[in-house]
């Protein structure tokens, strides 16, 4: 089985993240995956990119540590992908996969987008789309208590390493079987011993690839070296 991340940050494009890209494919190889998604905080979050620039400025500037990692990557054999995490409102976000950063730079009017029109997007070229660690419980959060529409996505992030045990107990509690359930680290520096993702049959070396077998919800829950469960 090849284990992948589906939720990192790095210093290039997240502003409350602490390491390069470089370093973080290194920390990550080290503890066993063979690649990870590059989900930066967008616009709608926590990003660290000039959201006045032009918008093919911004999106290139937003997916620079995707970019400037992939030769770097190949350099160590691991599976760099290009991933999106992008704030819909009052705190909230979701995750998508399935496209590359000239997917977004074609489609200006996804600037402040609600959910349902980046769905929409992301649908129209096979890619996935899963709201972000739901029922987390934070000052910014507003409203952390209500379930997410997920008539609208194709997934839940219902394993976040970083939330609360009881947070996503809760996640698991309200939506399995009732959707495709994806875990992730959320991890923002090198500085972590145990992590969450998922395990594939077969390594993946596009952000198409990741989506469509996220599609069929065809792997494995990795939940740390300690196996937790929910």
């Amino acid at each position: 089985m090849y284990r992948y991340e589906l939720h990192m940050h790095t210093c290039m494009g997240s502003a409350c993240a602490r390491n390069t890209i470089e370093e973080m494919i290194t920390a990550y190889k080290k503890a066993g995956y063979a690649g990870m998604a590059v989900t930066e905080h967008f616009i709608g979050g926590n990003t660290a990119v000039d959201r006045s620039l032009p918008w093919d400025e911004l999106v290139t500037a937003y997916a620079a540590a995707y970019l400037k990692g992939r030769e770097y990557a190949e350099k160590e054999d691991f599976d760099l992908l290009f991933g999106i995490e992008e704030g819909y409102g009052g705190g909230k976000e979701f995750l998508a996969y399935g496209f590359e950063p000239q997917f977004v730079i074609d489609r200006p009017f996804l600037r402040n987008a609600s959910v349902d029109v980046w769905a929409k997007e992301i649908h129209s070229v096979g890619g996935f789309i899963a709201y972000a660690h739901p029922f987390r419980d934070r000052d910014y959060i507003k409203d952390p208590n209500t379930a997410p529409d997920i008539s609208i996505v194709d997934g839940v992030e219902a394993y976040n390493f970083c939330n609360k045990p009881n947070e996503n107990e809760r996640a698991v509690k309200c939506f399995k079987g009732k959707t495709i359930l994806t875990a992730g680290s959320d991890i923002h520096s090198t500085d972590f011993n145990d992590s969450f993702g998922i395990e594939l049959k077969e390594r993946v070396s596009t952000s198409s690839e990741l989506a469509k077998v996220l599609l069929t919800g065809d792997f494995n829950i990795y939940l740390g070296k300690s196996g937790r469960s929910y």
